[in-house]
């Protein structure tokens, strides 16, 4: 292949790219989009507090090719279920951004590893080396990949580390919950002192729960789209041990200081299972650094002994 000829290829599928998107941004706009910004969001839907990207999010050729962008990621997302899933995982991830912004960033990831391999591809042409067609397809297309899949796994891991900050910080905010009620406030004071005087993610969500008490929400409900923002199974059984107290009348003290016994125990297990996981990596230096060296030093004397004698 040669260099000339790739870049002429390069600059012929650029503009042909360029053309098409032009010719669709430019399709007119339907009547439901056109209505979507006007109407509310229905009660009931996505417990996220983030804006549709609109154009003024964008700049003048997001603008442009805006649309283009939108049927893109109502492609991918045309599966109901996966959406709702990637809805909560950002939600659990304490990320203010749409489904839209985050298919976007991830499209955009896509394209930087898609980049990035048609350079290599372009350098080992311009180096002179012969280099086909198909193997040029099989780097560039698994970059692509690559790209996805990085963005996915960087919001996994944000979720799961998001996770594990609210496991650590729920006794701790149970037992403070515990001691403003036994101190004569009521629940929903309770869990604004603790958004004020506490820091975290699980602090951060107990305001924004008080925030949405304020505008008018129940205090329990406000409480269970708290649980299902943050989808950790410790939190949901806190909540529901709050809504069954106040239901049926038992004190709550009482069972706040339950409810922080049990998340300590969960705590106390969760360490017991990362330190059993975490068992055989612990033998890794003991047996290839620590071992070698005790056996070196014990036999060196005796080594160092028998070569010294002469025959």
């Amino acid at each position: 292949m040669n260099i000339f000829g790739a870049f002429i290829g390069l600059l012929l599928s650029a503009g042909i790219l360029l053309t098409g998107l032009s010719l669709a941004a430019r399709r007119p706009v339907s009547i439901a989009r056109r209505v979507a910004p006007y109407l509310g969001q229905a009660r009931g839907g996505s417990t996220m507090s983030v804006r549709p990207l609109t154009q003024d999010d964008a700049s003048t050729l997001g603008a442009i090719y805006l649309p283009v962008v939108r049927d893109l990621v109502a492609f991918i997302d045309r599966n109901g279920s996966g959406r709702l899933q990637l809805e909560r995982r950002l939600a659990g991830a304490g990320a203010q951004i749409s489904v839209e912004q985050f298919r976007i960033q991830q499209l955009t990831w896509v394209g930087v590893s898609t980049g990035f391999g048609l350079v290599t591809c372009l350098g080992l042409a311009a180096s002179g080396r012969e280099f086909a067609l198909f193997p040029a397809l099989v780097l560039i297309v698994p970059s692509a990949g690559i790209g996805w899949l990085l963005k996915d796994y960087s919001l996994s891991r944000a979720v799961r580390r998001r996770g594990e900050s609210v496991r650590a910080h729920l006794p701790g905010v149970a037992e403070l919950l515990a001691l403003a009620v036994a101190s004569g406030e009521s629940a929903q004071a309770a869990l604004e002192r603790v958004g004020r005087t506490m820091k975290g993610p699980l602090a951060e969500e107990c305001a924004r729960a008080c925030s949405e008490t304020a505008t008018g929400i129940g205090f329990l409900e406000s409480l269970e789209r708290m649980s299902d923002r943050l989808d950790v199974v410790a939190v949901r059984r806190f909540v529901d041990g709050i809504a069954i107290a106040v239901s049926r009348g038992t004190p709550l003290a009482d069972v706040l200081r339950a409810q922080a016994a049990d998340a300590r125990a969960d705590r106390h297990r969760a360490l017991l299972e990362i330190a059993g996981r975490k068992e055989v990596l612990m033998l890794i230096p003991l047996v290839f650094l620590i071992l070698p060296t005790v056996v070196l030093v014990a036999l060196f004397p005796a080594m160092s002994a028998l070569t010294s004698v002469t025959p």
